[in-house]
């Protein structure tokens, strides 16, 4: 399978867990519950996957900072994104987190020392400014917290797209998978405690509960060989078809209903990964 077509699964599948997720919270599910086992529910299967196939489970000692970057990424992620949530708009939190494809051509050009081509840069923008549209965030009574939090989210998903790459070429993934997700549990449960996560209190819930966590971990799964082959760049362009499967999924099993405007920003970013999947999307800049 194709790098390109890795991206779109993987990004496919992490944006359909997000409205499963909302089933389940609807329930009474936590979403600190739901990071926490989602995690660790995935570690065990990439783990022993690797035994099965005769990989040890011990991690390279050259190999640790990159995988505790990726853990920590992880972690400012999901902390970020969540406690975003708790202080500003969601349409504004998904804006703000929406930003690391931005962030990762930005960071790929000054370590490149080379300004972006004219065309990939206006495919980044297409897609930014047809989020925009889409999420419709308002900018009335900002809570500085919750916009510093949102951009950790952002910042954390940049870190996680520039640091897997490279590692994947000296480490296993199914290793790298494996205790990248196991640490993350365990940073969860600081969270559980406090936050006295909850659970779902019926079949369906906790039906949405399961299901959002198996495709988060094969989404994850496919993550790691998708960034391989594509590149950091481009990879976190086509990470932009997540949030338009979030806003079709949400129609289809919330009952969401999106106006005009949307249409028009989703439209947009279909363009942009049009664009970006297409070989004359390639420019000078090496990903």
């Amino acid at each position: 399978m194709s790098g390109v077509a890795l991206c779109l699964l993987s990004a496919g599948l992490l944006g359909i867990q997000i409205p499963l997720a909302k089933l389940s919270y609807m329930d009474g599910a936590d979403p600190i519950a739901l990071a926490m086992l989602r995690c660790i529910g995935a570690a065990l299967p990439f783990l022993i996957w690797a035994k099965v196939r005769g990989i040890s489970l011990k991690v390279p000692r050259d190999a640790w900072p990159g995988l505790l970057t990726i853990a920590g990424a992880t972690t400012a992620i999901s902390y970020g994104y969540l406690g975003a949530l708790g202080r500003i708009p969601a349409s504004l939190t998904a804006l703000l987190f929406y930003l690391y494809p931005l962030i990762v051509l930005v960071i790929s050009a000054v370590h490149a020392r080379e300004l972006p081509g004219i065309r990939r840069l206006g495919i980044f923008s297409l897609a930014f400014a047809g989020l925009a549209l889409v999420f419709g965030p308002t900018l009335q009574d900002l809570d500085p917290v919750g916009v510093a939090l949102g951009l950790l989210a952002a910042v954390g998903a940049a870190v996680y797209f520039f640091v897997v790459p490279p590692l994947t070429k000296r480490v296993s993934s199914l290793l790298l998978m494996g205790w990248s997700n196991a640490l993350v549990g365990l940073l969860f449960i600081p969270g559980m405690l406090l936050l006295d996560g909850g659970f779902p209190q019926q079949i369906g819930g906790w039906s949405a509960f399961w299901a959002a966590a198996t495709v988060y971990a094969i989404g994850m799964a496919l993550t790691y060989p998708a960034l391989a082959r594509t590149g950091s760049v481009k990879a976190a362009m086509l990470y932009n078809f997540e949030p338009l499967t979030i806003i079709v999924l949400s129609a289809l099993l919330l009952g969401d209903v999106m106006t005009t405007i949307q249409y028009v920003g989703g439209g947009a970013v279909l363009i942009a990964l049009v664009l970006a999947s297409a070989r004359s999307a390639e420019d000078v800049l090496p990903d």
